[in-house]
């Protein structure tokens, strides 16, 4: 079904005031939640700025169904009409609060039978939901909600009596709630028939058959810390086992078997020691591993970026070798190729200009004629350089000193003044300069000479104040020129969103957007390098990023992260964090104010993460997690997932220290991040208290 909208009226808290509210129908996983600014008519006169509202997701509906839209005094009983703009979308009712206070109570159904239950031992994360219903009118519709976005309906059309099973799967162990509403025939809600709660347990390690599972013993070997003090965002070291079922002991260098860890299976080292001379590592279970039976792992070390920061400044041109030499371009117009030589298959790669300096690395000659290499694949005609010496740089002016706070500004009337470099007009103080009418000028100090006044309007540079009215409007809107134009200036060398990463391991980057033989190639950028994206195109059916002059890179491979507009229900001083599941991107914001971005991984297709907007139930800096089932081969369990802020049931944004695929669906469901990332989002949005930060997860 479609996601509608409902204006309902509800008695306010104070007498003679009604609240407004808003009712979305219950959605299905066909339609994508809309976010749209919506504007109110409340009916008592005035129009109320709702900012953006954003509808339910099918995860979140349940308790986000219904909002609270304003508060407005209305002494009679009514009706009076009011109008919802949202989108495109205007919605109009007519609200009555004696006929909402006579509304008949709704007609219930009866239940003779719910029910959820585990489908077999062996299939941890799946269970089958019963329902029974009998009574249930033609307009009217069960929705049965099974946690985690699982949404399933029974039709009242169909008939009164009505029986259903339906398997749920859950991507992550966590708490869940299934419940069952009664919807009109519009999918509103109309009544809560029954809800359980659910508790979907990870999957347990079993020790080797005929072994109980041992107390972990402290080892009595000096321990050597194996936490990385230095960066605190990787406090331990993580290790896979070598191959399948390895064990674990009690004690390092023991023999009693303390459990057996799969494939699948990530450990953390949360201390070494040497027995003999072999190596053993603690984990964070607080048992021993022999580091013969593992690989130690590399988390990753990509980082997002820190916006309205100044940006970094280019890197510098490498010195010219020994021997180079330096030239000018006398052509309007000289191509660059990438090697020697006029040919089909040695197209133009880009051009410079009469006047433009180069340095020359190599010479070659090709069918009689000189080539100079200019730079890494790139050739010009020696016929268009004329050769110079090493150009000598012209050494950068300091900068002019801020005027005074107390200074004044004026315009000059005259229609030609002369400026002295002292007050007073005489002979051995001649003109040095002169100003026209309309000038302004910026006045730093005043002083009388022969009766008459002069203002210095620089250094040595006096004029008479006659020919000078003050202006102070000038004077503002110089300040405010010149604040603009600061501010400006600042701006444009600060990191801005847009913000994208390459997420393969190498990107071509082109002279101009699409492939052709005339556009080869001209430089690459690498696998988690961010990139400013300065202009977007598409280009036969592709999308292209342009990231600098005359580069531009296919957009098929970029994650980009985009400024989202902050939701109504997110508080404007509330730390939040938008998570876009299509660029695979999330920015956090403090307000509405972006400060940084990063590269995520959210769910696969068949584990995906649920959509809606969230506050953070849970912060965790470190934990176990484990899920998946191994008959399936997609069991997990890992040691010490450092920075976990949960948002609903089992799903979070935590460290992914097992893999440096971001940019890329590959979770069970949660939000992973890199190590500094996760820290970094862990520290930062502990200011908000132990709901922070606020999750929005969105498509697009």
């Amino acid at each position: 079904m479609t996601t509608t909208i409902r204006l309902s009226i509800a008695e306010g808290a104070e007498p003679q005031s009604v609240n407004l509210m808003l009712a979305f129908a219950a959605p299905d996983d066909r339609n994508l939640p809309l976010c749209a600014p919506a504007l109110l008519e409340t009916g008592a006169g005035d129009t109320v700025n709702l900012g953006v509202v954003c509808g339910p997701t099918p995860a979140t509906w349940r308790a986000d169904r219904q909002m609270l839209l304003a508060t407005r005094p209305h002494a009679g009983a009514g009706p009076f009409d009011a109008r919802l703009h949202w989108g495109e979308t205007t919605v109009e009712a007519t609200l009555d609060r004696a006929r909402a206070a006579a509304a008949a109570p709704v007609a219930l159904p009866e239940l003779p039978l719910f029910g959820v239950k585990q489908i077999s031992t062996d299939r941890p994360l799946e269970r089958v939901a019963k329902v029974r219903i009998s009574g249930l009118m033609p307009g009217q519709q069960i929705r049965l909600d099974g946690g985690a976005g699982q949404v399933h309906l029974l039709p009242g059309a169909t008939g009164p009596e009505q029986a259903a099973e339906w398997a749920l799967a859950y991507p992550k162990p966590g708490a869940y709630v299934v419940a069952l509403d009664l919807l009109d025939a519009d999918g509103f809600w109309l009544a809560t028939l029954a809800e359980t709660p659910l508790e979907i347990a990870p999957p347990i390690e079993v020790p080797p058959e005929g072994q109980a599972q041992p107390q972990i013993a402290t080892a009595a070997a000096t321990l050597m810390a194996a936490a990385a003090g230095s960066r605190p965002w990787l406090p331990y070291r993580y290790a896979r086992p070598a191959w399948g079922w390895s064990r674990t002991y009690t004690t390092p260098g023991g023999s009693q078997v303390s459990r057996v860890v799969g494939a699948g299976a990530c450990l953390s080292i949360r201390a070494e020691t040497l027995v003999g001379d072999a190596l053993w590592y603690q984990t964070g279970s607080g048992d021993w591993i022999a580091a013969s039976a593992v690989n130690l792992m590399t988390p990753s070390e990509l980082r997002g970026v820190t916006l309205g920061e100044p940006a970094p400044p280019p890197p510098p041109p490498p010195p010219p070798p020994p021997g180079s030499r330096t030239g000018v371009v006398t052509a309007s117009a000289l191509n660059v190729r990438a090697r020697p030589g006029v040919s089909a298959d040695n197209p133009p790669i880009a051009q410079i200009h009469a006047g433009d300096e180069i340095t020359i690395y190599e010479e070659q000659i090709v069918a009689g004629a000189t080539w100079y290499r200019i730079g890494d694949a790139r050739w010009v005609h020696s016929g268009y350089v004329r050769l110079t010496g090493a150009p000598t740089p012209a050494p950068t002016p300091p900068p002019a000193p801020p005027p005074p706070a107390d200074v004044r500004h004026g315009v000059v009337t005259a229609t030609v003044l002369n400026v002295r470099g002292q007050p007073g007009v005489r002979a051995d103080n001649p003109p040095v300069a002169q100003l026209r009418a309309g000038d302004a000028v910026t006045i730093y100090e005043e002083t009388t000479y022969g009766g008459a006044t002069w203002y210095r309007i620089g250094d040595a540079r006096w004029a008479h104040g006659d020919w000078i009215r003050l202006v102070e409007e000038a004077a503002r809107a110089v300040r405010n020129v010149a604040a603009a134009t600061a501010a400006a200036a600042q701006a444009a060398d600060r990191i801005s969103l847009p913000v994208g990463w390459v997420v393969t391991s190498a990107l071509n980057v082109r002279a101009r957007p699409g492939v052709s033989d005339d556009n080869p190639p001209i430089d690459q950028v690498k696998h988690n390098q961010a990139l400013s994206i300065l202009e977007t195109q598409v280009v036969w059916g592709s999308k292209w990023h342009r990231i600098g002059q005359d580069r531009w890179v296919e957009g098929g491979w970029v994650g980009v992260a985009r400024a989202r507009p902050r939701p109504s229900n997110i508080g404007p001083e509330a730390r939040w964090v938008g998570v876009c599941l299509q660029e695979q991107t999330a920015v956090a914001y403090e307000g509405d104010r972006p400060v940084y971005t990063m590269l995520v991984a959210s769910g696969l297709s068949g584990t995906p993460t649920v959509q809606g907007i969230f506050r953070t139930w849970l912060r965790l800096p470190t934990g176990k997690m484990a899920g998946g089932n191994p008959a399936y081969g997609s069991y997990y369990y890992l040691e010490d997932v450092t920075w976990t802020c949960y948002f609903y049931s089992g799903y979070s944004l935590h460290t992914a220290y097992w893999h440096d695929a971001f940019g890329r669906p590959r979770s069970h469901g949660c939000v992973n991040l890199s190590p500094y990332d996760a820290w970094w989002i862990y520290e930062w949005s502990a200011a908000g208290g132990p709901n922070s930060p606020m999750v929005y997860v969105y498509w697009a």
